[in-house]
C-alpha cells in the first residue's frame, strides 16, 4: 500500500509512515504508478485518533450556559469600553482647551514683556537717591516722625 494508504489505515500522517517505515525497516519499493509502496506488518501498532463523543443534553445545556454568560459579558465590557472612549475624548478636549489658554497666556505674557521693555528704553534713569543715616526707622516716610511702629502712615493709632 501506498504510504498515504498506511497513512488512514494506522491513523497517521503519511510523513509519520514514511518515518517509522524507515526507523523499522519495512520492506519498501517503488511503483509502476511512480509512488512507493510499503508493507506494513500485521502487528504494527495503529494509532487512531479517538472518536468523538456523541452530545449529551447536559453538555449542551453547559455549553449555551457558558455562551450566553460570554455573551453578557462581551456586550458589559463593549459599554464599558465605549464609557472610556468618551471619557478619553472628553479628557482631550479639556487638554486641548487648556493648551490653547496657556498658549494666549503666553502671548499675552510676550506682548507685556514687550511693552515693558519699551517703556524702559524711553524712560531716563532715575537717579539714585542717597539714604539719609540719621533717619532712623521710628521717622515715618513723611519725616514726621512716629515711625511705622504702631501707628499708619497718617499717625494714627493702630488698632490690634
Amino acid at each position: 500500500m501506498t504510504y498515504g494508504e498506511a497513512a488512514v489505515w494506522l491513523g497517521v500522517t503519511p510523513e509519520a509512515v514514511r518515518r517509522r517505515a524507515f526507523r523499522s525497516n519495512w520492506a519498501r519499493q517503488p511503483g509502476n504508478d511512480g509512488r512507493t509502496r510499503v508493507r506494513v506488518p500485521d502487528d504494527a501498532p495503529v494509532t487512531r485518533s479517538p472518536t468523538a463523543l456523541p452530545d449529551t443534553p447536559a453538555l449542551v445545556l453547559a455549553l449555551e450556559a457558558h455562551i450566553a454568560t460570554l455573551k453578557t459579558d462581551s456586550e458589559r465590557l463593549t459599554a464599558e469600553l465605549a464609557g472610556e472612549r468618551e471619557a478619553r475624548q472628553a479628557d482631550q478636549e479639556q487638554l486641548a482647551s487648556a493648551r490653547a489658554a496657556a498658549d494666549r497666556a503666553t502671548a499675552e505674557l510676550v506682548e507685556l514683556a514687550r511693552r515693558l521693555a519699551a517703556i524702559a528704553e524711553t524712560k531716563l534713569p532715575l537717579k539714585p537717591q542717597k539714604l539719609n543715616p540719621s533717619r532712623s526707622r521710628g521717622v515715618d516716610w513723611d519725616g514726621r516722625g512716629g515711625g511705622s511702629y504702631g501707628t499708619d502712615r497718617l499717625g494714627a493709632a493702630r488698632g490690634g
